[in-house]
């Protein structure tokens, strides 16, 4: 029964970052009583079909769905600062796996000790302890319908009265999302999930209406918005402009022009049109994601540890100790003799549908016009 459930993780849930899938089974006669924690409702009916077609067994259901039914309907969390830190495990010393931005909306699957599971748009899990805003589903709908507003610069402050002098209440960096509470000239009175409220200076954000209308993921506007970024460090599991890694940093970028990309490098290289990079690298556009790693052997499967942006002609914009322009063209003076050895292929997201997996904003429920 071992070996069966493991291949139902593998085909049913293949990715640990995104679902929870930990089942055991045991033999009892002619049934099979299954324990444990699972994703979803959906995934339990999975489970128990892919057991019933596989084996001679007959499938008992006495696994935990997530969420779970100790948050008592409050399964919605809205990040509460800037950014806010998701570990891989519930503990201050474990792994940082991502972050969210303030205002990103959340999915709560369970509590423990003062953490809680969350999910994000992207699908990505994680465990917060601070800044997560948490409520039921009708007061994140009220909060969802709110008109908001996006910061678009890339670092700065709230201000607890239209006084760039004022006291600061936080502060906020590029992406993050606040409720309208109203304008005046040259500032937005905004409130924050947890209800605090401040003021943005105009020149740092934008309606968040109209700029999804006006957002677009094209060449010079994903090659714009990676140059703003050039110089900042890198840091494992940054998703935001203090700090980024190497799919942090295009996930921002594409971010910032309405495309929701996943968290992780080896998962970007799962959506987007494959591309022939071409003699010379001539089959790639810019915008178009580079990534590297180690190619399959006979043992071991193509592993994708980097990714990047192209700039055209084999010069890309990556996270690579900072964020810096390298080239995979032996002329060119910004050429990386690492990374040309480790390129292993391109995807293209511009214009790129949902077919090959790639989401906007525009798309998702939460972040769709907010105009009454």
């Amino acid at each position: 029964m071992h070996d069966l459930l493991k291949e139902a993780a593998q085909k049913l849930a293949p990715d640990k970052r995104t679902q929870i899938f930990k089942v055991e089974g045991e033999v009892k006669g002619k049934q099979v009583v299954l324990r444990g924690e699972i994703h979803s409702a959906e995934l339990r009916d999975q489970l128990l079909r892919f057991v019933a077609d596989h084996s001679a067994l007959t499938p008992v259901d006495s696994m935990q769905v997530l969420p779970s039914p100790a948050l008592n309907g409050k399964t919605f969390g809205l990040a509460s600062q800037s950014v806010i830190n998701m570990r891989v495990k519930p503990d201050h010393g474990a792994e940082l796996g991502s972050q969210a931005l303030l205002g990103t909306p959340l999915k709560i699957l369970k509590e423990k000790e003062g953490w809680h599971l969350v999910q994000t748009p992207d699908d990505y899990l994680g465990w917060v302890d601070d800044g997560l805003e948490v409520m039921d589903a009708a007061g994140y709908q009220r909060w969802a319908d709110r008109k908001k507003i996006i910061i678009t610069t890339e670092f700065g402050f709230t201000r607890s009265e239209r006084n760039a002098h004022s006291q600061a209440v936080s502060d906020i960096v590029a992406g993050d999302l606040l409720a309208l509470r109203g304008s005046a000239p040259g500032w937005f009175e905004v409130e924050y999930p947890d209800g605090r409220v401040a003021y943005v200076a105009r020149d740092m954000a934008e309606e968040f209406d109209p700029w999804l209308r006006n957002a677009k993921d094209t060449p010079a506007t994903i090659i714009a918005t990676a140059k703003r970024f050039m110089g900042i460090p890198y840091f494992w599991g940054g998703t935001s402009c203090k700090a980024l890694d190497c799919s942090g940093f295009t996930k921002t970028v594409y971010y910032l022009n309405g495309v929701l990309l996943p968290r992780d490098a080896s998962q970007q290289a799962r959506v987007g049109a494959p591309v022939d990079s071409g003699v010379n690298f001539g089959g790639m556009k810019v915008g178009d994601l580079l990534f590297f790693g180690t190619r399959a052997s006979a043992d071991k499967k193509e592993r994708v540890t980097h990714v990047g942006i192209s700039l055209g002609a084999g010069r890309f914009i990556h996270e690579g100790g900072d964020v810096r322009i390298n080239s995979l063209s032996e002329s060119d003076p910004e050429y990386s003799a690492p990374r040309a050895k480790s390129f292993l292929f391109a995807k293209r997201i511009i214009g790129v549908g949902e077919e090959h997996g790639v989401r906007r904003l525009s798309q998702l429920p939460y972040y769709r016009s907010h105009e009454h």
